[in-house]
């Protein structure tokens, strides 16, 4: 399998609060969207940790942010988005366009000036490379955690992932 998906930085941490401020600026971005569900909140849980949430308040204050997920579920998005302070675009059908056109209208930025920050490659760096953003990947946060069918499922999609 010849891996396709090359993302800008890839972080082997669960912890998304590992993303430093100076990788940001070197990617020269004005605009960040993030993934939802095992980026900057555990599934399902509607809930921020507080180191998160410190993290967050300190990319909202210099970053214009929005949330994409594919998930469908209105009644937690709309308690992520009351919880995250951020506009979140539910049902976004990752790695393709139906929710980026929205996320592109809120930003308000060119596609260069975009980093996606996800935990899987096969939806949030395939949405990043096909739409010119750039792209940090990490590992999920629950990956510590997750049943083991989960884990071997993680593990086949990271082959896809060109290492630098």
């Amino acid at each position: 399998m010849i891996p396709f998906l090359k993302p800008d930085i890839i972080y082997d941490t669960c912890d998304v609060t590992a993303i430093t401020k100076e990788d940001l600026e070197k990617l020269k971005i004005n605009a960040i969207i993030f993934d939802l569900d095992n980026t900057i909140m555990a599934p399902k849980s509607g809930i921020l940790e507080p180191k998160i949430e410190s993290w967050l308040s300190g990319i909202r204050s210099k970053y214009k942010s929005v949330v994409l997920t594919n998930n469908k579920r209105m009644a937690y998005l709309e308690n992520a988005e009351k919880v995250l302070k951020i506009p979140v675009i539910g049902y976004a059908k990752k790695p393709w366009t139906a929710g980026v056109l929205e996320a592109l209208k809120i930003l308000n930025e060119p596609n260069d000036k975009i980093v996606v920050i996800g935990d899987r490659p096969l939806t949030d760096i395939w949405l990043a490379q096909r739409h010119g953003f750039k792209s940090i990947l990490h590992r999920a946060l629950t990956a510590d955690t997750e049943p083991r069918w989960k884990f071997f499922l993680r593990k086949l999609e990271w082959t896809f992932v060109q290492r630098k």
